[in-house]
């Protein structure tokens, strides 16, 4: 993975692997030492201290980290035990080459420069056991977040007056969001509206209105395949910032009104046929013949 020399840092080694820490962090001793000498099998198990939110490729437990005294979130990535073996294969030969969580600690730097709401990245450590493929861990803090806006979306429909208006105008949002990181050559990888978490507390939904979307506190998550742009020509740019753009879903937004509202402009043909292009399965032949649901 390509990253920029302005933010790149030089890991830090320690018995069990390595380990970067955010710049604001840098100087806490405590945290240092508690990332160095963590037991994380034993700190799995302390269910008085850490609460575990189970997902298919990386394990998520809140717990209140003691060294900065704040609510935290740590990411656990491993290949899940549900996977098929052609899978688990797959992502350990992936593994080698790529740090999904990696990924996601130079992605929350970016757009915490870029101006961009993100849980704030605390520090990301690996470690290689004698056997077994390397774990990787991502500490960030905890947002105070009631929905993702899929969610907000979906209650749009069922319980307002003039939903498509107002859901409208929320694509905008999003899409001004993908736009800025697309111009400052980086890609989210998943932009999907259920990786932007809402921490506005709506008490009705049937009361929003298009100005009120203006005020919505968004935070986007899942950087886990993120990538920086370097020295890319027009046309490849454009080719994969589309590919980016296919995973850009609001419900009951069609995928080309996405990319209007990216562009600020009815795509051309041709932006709407790469659109589709990708969306089919792209350089994928499998995903050409595969029966699954397709977006619209």
């Amino acid at each position: 993975m390509y990253i920029p020399e302005n933010i790149r840092q030089t890991p830090r080694s320690y018995a069990l692997g390595e380990y970067i820490i955010h710049p604001d962090y840098k100087n806490n001793k405590p945290l240092e030492q508690w990332i160095e000498t963590i037991s994380f099998e034993q700190a799995e198990i302390d269910s008085n201290r850490m609460q575990m939110h189970s997902r298919k490729r990386n394990n998520l437990f809140t717990f209140k980290q003691p060294d900065i005294d704040k609510e935290v979130v740590l990411k656990v990535s491993q290949n899940s035990k549900h996977y098929r073996w052609y899978r688990k294969l797959n992502l350990s030969l992936i593994s080698l080459f790529k740090d999904y969580s990696l990924n996601a600690y130079y992605g929350g730097i970016t757009l915490e420069k870029l101006g961009i709401l993100t849980p704030k990245v605390i520090a990301h450590w690996s470690c290689k056991r004698q056997g077994e493929r390397k774990k990787s861990y991502l500490m960030y803090e905890k947002v105070d977040a009631n929905m993702t806006v899929f969610a907000l979306c979906e209650k749009l429909n069922l319980h307002h007056s003039n939903a498509t208006e107002v859901i409208q105008e929320i694509t905008k949002i999003l899409a001004d969001v993908v736009k800025q990181l697309h111009e400052n050559n980086f890609r989210h990888g998943d932009p999907h509206s259920g990786n932007f978490l809402l921490s506005n507390n709506i008490q009705n939904v049937a009361n929003m209105t298009t100005s009120s979307c203006k005020n919505l506190k968004l935070y986007l998550i899942d950087l886990d395949k993120a990538c920086f742009v370097k020295n890319e020509k027009p046309w490849k740019k454009k080719l994969l910032d589309i590919r980016c753009m296919r995973r850009f879903r609001v419900p009951g937004i069609e995928s080309n009104t996405c990319l209007k509202h990216y562009y600020g402009r009815p795509p051309s043909i041709l932006e709407k046929l790469i659109l589709k292009f990708w969306m089919k399965g792209g350089m994928n032949p499998y995903k050409w013949i595969k029966r699954s649901e397709k977006r619209i």
